[in-house]
């Protein structure tokens, strides 16, 4: 029983970083439509920024995750305006042309300046505690805090702020929000931003369970994308959903049979829901 509660509790942690990630995804594609392939390196820039502020100066390790998600912020939004904006409206081919050149580029620049050794971020706290038999760090009980929280005040950001209202309505109608005088370019860079934001923080929060190093952003990419896809692509909740669902599957097939097999059953079970729910669990068709 305590296995299966262990397993339980990882799963959850787990899921909840992998739902950090596929949110910013998803909020992009929501509100431009456009795929963000290179979304996985905005996660490992997070990772480097934390490591080389914490790890490498000595300086605070929160101030470092604040510093990490400002910079990588910023950078979001310089992309968006710089590469992507130009491209808004035309075929979506373009935008996943250059994130794909993005891709190579980002990668490629951090194997040169950060080296191919992997590296570790000391952890912020230390010591766990037992539930039922099964351990659990304190380190992951603040991880989850942290994720659960950020994904709540982006919901609270969504819901009741005015830029947050500006968001929500050029996702749901950008040429309805322009003639009612939102400036669609503005909230663009700005969801860029805080959705490169988002797999900033993730970064930081994987980068002290896991090591890091500069191609780390791929698979980060492939996992968003399972869990955009299952969830449903501009779909906040659905981010959420797949991601619990991810890391669950992650933790219980990983720690009871491979982590092969659990990267087929992730597989299987997209295949399934999209044959039940081709736009995704709570996604909506796409035109």
């Amino acid at each position: 029983m305590s296995d299966f509660l262990q397993m339980g509790l990882t799963g959850l942690s787990l899921g909840l970083m992998y739902a950090l990630i596929a949110i910013g995804l998803t909020l992009i594609f929501g509100v431009m439509r456009i795929i963000q392939y290179a979304h996985g390196e905005m996660f490992m820039l997070g990772a480097f920024a934390l490591y080389y502020w914490h790890a490498e100066l000595g300086l605070p390790y929160w101030a470092g995750v604040a510093f990490s998600a400002g910079l990588i912020f910023c950078l979001g939004a310089v992309l968006q305006v710089v590469l992507f904006k130009p491209l808004q409206g035309k075929n979506i081919l373009y935008s996943l042309a250059v994130s794909l050149g993005l891709v190579l580029i980002i990668s490629g620049s951090g194997q040169l300046l950060f080296g191919t050794t992997t590296k570790g971020i000391p952890s912020a706290v230390s010591g766990g505690m037992l539930i039922g038999g099964a351990y659990l760090s304190y380190e992951r009980i603040v991880i989850s805090a942290v994720s659960i929280g950020l994904i709540i005040a982006l919901w609270a950001f969504l819901r009741h702020s005015v830029t947050g209202f500006a968001i929500r309505a050029v996702a749901e109608d950008p040429q309805t929000a322009a003639l009612q005088g939102i400036r669609t370019d503005r909230v663009h860079w700005i969801a860029f931003g805080i959705g490169s934001a988002m797999a900033a923080i993730a970064g930081c929060m994987m980068g002290t369970l896991l090591s890091i190093v500069p191609t780390m952003g791929f698979l980060a990419t492939i996992k968003a994308f399972m869990i955009v896809i299952m969830g449903g692509l501009g779909s906040v909740i659905g981010a959420l959903v797949g991601g619990l669902i991810l890391g669950m599957i992650d933790s219980v097939i990983t720690t009871t049979i491979s982590g092969d097999i659990a990267i087929i059953l992730s597989f299987v079970v997209i295949f399934l829901i999209l044959v039940f729910r081709p736009s995704g669990l709570f996604g909506q068709n796409w035109d």
